[in-house]
């Protein structure tokens, strides 16, 4: 474990050298020390961001996934860190976040050692009165194997990303309000552009429901400091690998949807525990094999279970 930390603060310092003042060497090493985990293979910058400042771990664990035609099986476990900070008007929040994938593919040989990763630097611009706003967000990203990440040189732009959304929302009336524009990122394996649509309807003081595309969401307020909530919502990325030799490249891509149940229990003032169980569905995978052979491969459902702490400032 300690050996992987360390292999992640080196690649760390790696995306600080290739990003610029933007990502000073020295946040990147200090927050891997929290043991930095993700429940989601993705960046999901088409969501509206919490609007404070924070920090977050996280760790998600899948069960084994059989792949179909008896062609193997995956296992799969993702990693998460969130740094956001807002400005003192509350237009602006940015910050950095790292997401770590690891597939164990059996039987398939793909070109890659199964250790991904997307570093981010989200920017979300806010303008909002009393009966609406409107949000530009973007993230730059790079998104490569951890091989890739050890050898500079091999960077090309199939390793970097940008991601982008344009929302607008607008209060229908005390309960209900409208949320609608148009988001790009890999949400749905390989990039594209699609319309975010979604009302969002509070049926209760303690009960509030969305319904939208691509993600919905049931919500239901305890007290104070408990929430509960079920939410489905597409959840993938791609990336470019490097294979175990350093000689073959290629694109992996993997695309699923994500039903999962959460519950956030406020432990301190600024202090937060979400417990997570979900099911992947409609897994696919698509990569290179060794041979140079390109497939495309569905996996069963598979159930995932996930951990965030959250630290406001």
């Amino acid at each position: 474990m300690l050996h992987y930390w360390l292999d992640v603060a080196q690649q760390s310092i790696i995306v600080a050298m290739v990003s610029g003042p933007c990502v000073p060497v020295c946040i990147s090493l200090c927050f891997y020390l929290f043991c930095i985990q993700d429940s989601s293979a993705g960046v999901d910058i088409c969501q509206t961001p919490i609007a404070y400042s924070y920090l977050s771990v996280e760790i998600g664990i899948h069960n084994k996934s059989a792949i179909e035609r008896n062609l193997g099986d995956t296992e799969q476990e993702n990693y998460n860190l969130d740094l956001i900070i807002r400005s003192k008007d509350n237009s602006l929040l940015f910050g950095f976040g790292h997401r770590y994938s690891f597939f164990n593919i059996s039987m398939l040989d793909p070109q890659t050692n199964g250790h991904l990763h997307t570093f981010f630097l989200p920017l979300h611009l806010t303008s909002e009165n009393d009966v609406r706003s409107f949000r530009f967000s973007i993230a730059p990203a790079l998104s490569a194997s951890s091989n890739v990440m050890k050898r500079p040189g091999e960077y090309t732009a199939d390793a970097f990303q940008l991601l982008a959304a344009l929302v607008w929302n607008r209060r229908l009336s005390d309960r209900v309000g409208l949320e609608y524009g148009l988001c790009s990122d890999h949400r749905f394996g390989n990039y594209r552009m699609y319309p975010l649509i979604a009302v969002n309807w509070r049926l209760h003081p303690g009960w509030t429901v969305e319904l939208g595309y691509p993600s919905s969401q049931l919500r239901y307020q305890f007290s104070a400091g408990s929430t509960s909530s079920l939410q489905i919502t597409p959840d993938g990325n791609e990336w470019y690998v490097l294979d175990k030799d350093l000689a073959q490249h290629s694109q992996f891509v993997y695309e699923s949807y994500a039903l999962e149940w959460s519950f956030d229990w406020q432990l301190a003032t600024k202090l937060t525990l979400t417990t997570s169980v979900g099911r992947q569905l409609h897994n696919r995978y698509e990569m290179t094999l060794r041979d140079g052979s390109r497939v495309r491969v569905a996996g069963e459902s598979a159930t995932r279970f996930a951990a965030k702490l959250r630290w406001r400032f």
